[in-house]
């Protein structure tokens, strides 16, 4: 056995005896440098076999069924006896498995005792081993017996209570490490799952920009036609022909510049993940009446009354303030639970900087669809008034 000292002389004629302090600090200082669970149980075989002056010793890990014992480390028997007592039943007759078994150390102190009360041992070793005594202890990690210790030794040992206290103290330690390893282990599994999760929300990203991509860049080509006939309208006789074919372009192309938008969000998700801004001078009250005109067209019996109030000019994206003001008023239309809805544009005395929108109607928020009326594809609820009634029950014009 690798670590068995010839010469012990300076060391306790029993681990109980001497210095025990010194002792299992020098276990200890083994098992600090020992970071996998197989390599603390080869520490506490080697550092432990030579404090005890054994022969040999075997640790064992419990399979996850519970079912058998696989060597996980060895000191001091050959390789042939490790394969041959390696993958034993957790049923079997051998001093380590019923210490197992039974959550107990076992103590054997003459190969008498070997053999009368542990009688398969014989057959396990098949004459490859015979110690004179041997000791098991059971290794235990969140209250679960998990593994356990053999040593054998080459004459009778009385295992007395301080070395008995010993051996005790020894697994003790054994299973703080244990336990030390299992917590790494998990936070290196924990780790190895978030880097999973990012490395597929990475990728579900890359796949809804180039899907965005895709379907910003194929609605090109009929918004262009529709583009083409509306223009083509405006030349039409009739009056109303032309205000109607003039509000379907004015809706198209800005409805061209969303697309145009969406193709600049990928890109820029793609490389620095920014929006771009594109401020110029606009009037809120035309911003304002140009959308309430497009909802009017697709709710008219709903009324729509527009209040103004103070300086209304100033420096914005205007497309994307038109989103805005289009989300806000049509969720508006399409929730009220009596007809009509009052936008108010607020620029004040003219004097500051702020101009406040405002959009009301007479409604009621389901208490259930409170806590996630802002996330995109929940803002419903099942069954409730809110439902199916129109592009609003996505959920994704105020979640933005």
């Amino acid at each position: 056995m690798s670590g068995v000292p010839t010469d012990s002389s300076d060391l306790p004629q029993t681990a109980g005896e001497g210095h025990p302090e010194a002792a299992l600090e020098s276990v200890t200082a083994g098992l600090s440098a020992a970071a996998t669970r197989d390599e603390i149980l080869a520490s506490i075989l080697d550092e432990g076999g030579r404090i005890l002056q054994a022969s040999a010793a075997v640790a064992y890990v419990v399979s996850a069924d519970g079912l058998t014992l696989a060597v996980a480390a060895h000191v001091g028997i050959s390789e042939a006896l490790a394969r041959r007592i390696d993958g034993i039943s957790a049923a079997s007759n051998l001093p380590v498995a019923r210490a197992i078994r039974e959550g107990r150390p076992v103590w054997v102190s003459t190969h008498e005792t070997l053999e009368r009360d542990f009688p398969e041992f014989e057959s396990a070793v098949a004459g490859l081993f015979e110690p004179q005594a041997t000791a098991a202890l059971p290794l235990r990690v969140r209250g679960d017996v998990v593994a356990g210790l053999g040593f054998a030794f080459s004459e009778t040992h009385a295992f007395d209570s301080r070395e008995r206290a010993f051996l005790t103290t020894l697994a003790e330690r054994c299973e703080a490490a244990l336990e030390r390893a299992r917590f790494y282990e998990e936070s290196q599994q924990a780790r190895a799952a978030a880097e999973r999760s990012r490395a597929d929300a990475e990728a579900l990203l890359r796949f809804n920009e180039v899907v965005a991509g895709i379907l910003a860049h194929d609605l090109k080509n009929p918004l262009a036609a529709v583009l083409m006939n509306a223009r083509l309208l405006r030349g039409a006789e009739l009056e109303r022909t032309r205000t109607i074919s003039a509000r379907i372009v004015t809706s198209a192309e800005r409805m061209s510049r969303m697309i145009d938008q969406i193709l600049e969000w990928t890109r820029f998700r793609a490389r620095t993940g920014q929006i771009h801004l594109t401020c110029v001078d606009c009037d809120l009250a035309a911003l304002t009446d140009e959308v309430v005109a497009e909802v009017r067209a697709r709710k008219p019996e709903v009324p729509i009354a527009v209040e103004r109030r103070g300086a209304l000019r100033g420096r914005w994206d205007g497309d994307r303030l038109a989103q805005v003001v289009s989300n806000l008023v049509g969720n508006a239309v399409d929730h009220a639970t009596v007809p009509g809805v009052l936008v108010t544009l607020d620029g004040g005395d003219g004097e500051g900087d702020d101009v406040v929108i405002s959009v009301q109607n007479e409604g009621q928020i389901d208490e259930g669809l409170l806590p996630v009326i802002f996330e995109p594809f929940r803002g419903r609820v099942e069954g409730a008034r809110t439902a199916g009634r129109g592009p609003g029950r996505l959920g994704l014009g105020l979640g933005r």
